[in-house]
C-alpha cells in the first residue's frame, strides 16, 4: 500500500497532516499508521521522540518544545482510520487541540542529533556557570 503521509522534506523532517485524537494514545505519545512509519521515516516506534511545528506559529527554543514518542498504530486499533495515509493521531487528554487535517511538522532531527549528546551540552553549562561564578 502506498502512503501519502509523512513526507520527508529535509533528513529526519517530515511534514504530515493531523488526523484526529484518540484515547488510545498518552498525552506524550503521538501515533502514525505503522505501515507508513516502516515505508515512508526512519522513526522507530516507541523509541524515537519528536517535536511537532505549525506552520503558521513560531517555534518555541528547544528545552521548551513538548516532545512526544513516537508509536505505530496497527489496523485493529480503533484510532487506525484517523492514520489511513499516514496522518498523525494525538491524544484526546491534550490541553492543546490542533484543527484536524492542518499541516504539521515531525522533527526528529534533535532526537537522533542533539539527545544523544545532551550530556555533553549540560556539561558545557555548568562549567560557563561555574566560570561565571568564579569570575564574579
Amino acid at each position: 500500500m502506498m502512503y501519502r503521509y509523512p513526507v520527508e522534506v529535509i533528513s529526519d523532517i517530515y511534514v504530515s497532516r493531523i488526523g484526529g485524537y484518540s484515547y488510545e494514545l498518552e498525552e506524550d505519545e503521538l501515533g502514525i499508521n505503522s505501515g507508513a512509519i516502516a515505508m515512508r521515516t526512519s522513526l522507530i516506534p516507541k523509541e524515537t521522540f519528536v517535536t511537532l511545528g505549525f506552520l503558521d506559529r513560531k517555534m518555541k527554543p528547544y528545552f521548551f518544545r513538548r516532545r512526544f514518542l513516537v508509536v505505530g498504530i496497527e489496523e485493529n486499533m480503533e484510532s487506525y482510520e484517523k492514520t489511513q495515509n499516514g496522518e498523525v493521531v494525538l491524544s484526546d487528554e491534550l490541553e492543546e487541540k490542533v484543527e484536524v487535517g492542518k499541516e504539521v511538522i515531525i522533527n526528529s532531527v534533535e532526537f537522533f542529533r542533539i539527545d544523544k549528546d545532551l550530556s555533553a551540552i549540560l556539561e558545557a553549562f555548568k562549567c560557563y556557570r561555574l566560570k561565571f561564578k568564579n569570575d564574579n
